[in-house]
């Protein structure tokens, strides 16, 4: 796919962080998509892991975002990119940005997952990778009573899918978890394609979540990941040969 004819619609991909370090080799590694403030702060993490998840979440980031914006792949790091915490109004923190597009980035213990939309259409975006145990007060941090009651003893992979798509609704919302999870109640609907259930927010008391949909994405093994966009649109899965140029021939 050339990256100057992006789709129309919202695009995503999920990864292994392993796996989009692997693919950025040829072209100089993940350090050669960061900003130079990006690749200091990832020196910061003490964890191998953690350092790794970071700087390819931030990479997929621009890529993604260049993609959207009709921009190779060589271009990643001069695009501004910008933050506003949504809590304080800080320009020091909070969600990144990039003018032109409507971006969300998730990392989770070895994967990293983007979407990129049209302009002032937010997305939000999460994978989380699906633990062996939860913490006993998970589900009434996550879960309202109706979805509590719906939910089978020792299912954790459908509270990690019930986590994931309310953490989606509530950044396409700009709230993050400002609001608790449980206060959003995820109602499921048939999809207008296909057999993936589309979930709609009920959160009367917050009239930036209320209404707001949500949809499961395909992930790496293990994890969970959601979408939520705040208007109708397309979703095309892009594979990470759309964003970087393919390899040399053996």
């Amino acid at each position: 796919m050339n990256s100057r004819n992006p789709p129309a619609g919202t695009v995503f991909l999920a990864v292994f962080s392993a796996d989009l370090e692997a693919a950025c080799a040829p072209t100089g590694g993940l350090a050669a998509h960061l900003s130079p403030a990006e690749a200091q702060s990832a020196r910061r993490f003490t964890r191998a892991g953690d350092r790794l998840d970071y700087m390819a979440s931030h990479a997929l980031f621009r890529l993604l975002a260049a993609h959207r914006l009709g921009r190779g792949f060589a271009e990643t790091p001069q695009l501004e990119v910008t933050r506003r915490c949504a809590g304080c109004g800080s320009t020091g923190h909070g969600k990144p940005a990039v003018a032109g597009a409507s971006l969300s980035l998730s990392r989770s213990n070895g994967a990293v997952m983007v979407a990129a939309g049209p302009e002032g259409i937010p997305v939000g975006a999460d994978i989380e990778h699906i633990p062996d145990t939860l913490h006993s007060g998970f589900d009434h941090y996550v879960a309202s009573a109706a979805e509590r009651e719906a939910l089978a003893p020792g299912d954790i992979p459908a509270r990690l899918r019930l986590w994931v798509a309310k953490e989606a609704v509530l950044k396409a919302a700009g709230l993050g978890l400002s609001v608790p999870p449980a206060g959003v109640h995820l109602a499921g609907s048939p999809a207008a394609e296909g057999n993936c259930p589309v979930l709609r927010a009920d959160s009367p008391a917050h009239s930036q979540v209320h209404g707001l949909t949500a949809v499961f994405l395909p992930a790496p093994p293990g994890y969970a990941a959601a979408l939520s966009v705040a208007a109708p649109t397309t979703l095309t899965r892009l594979s990470l040969a759309d964003l970087l140029p393919p390899l040399p021939a053996a």
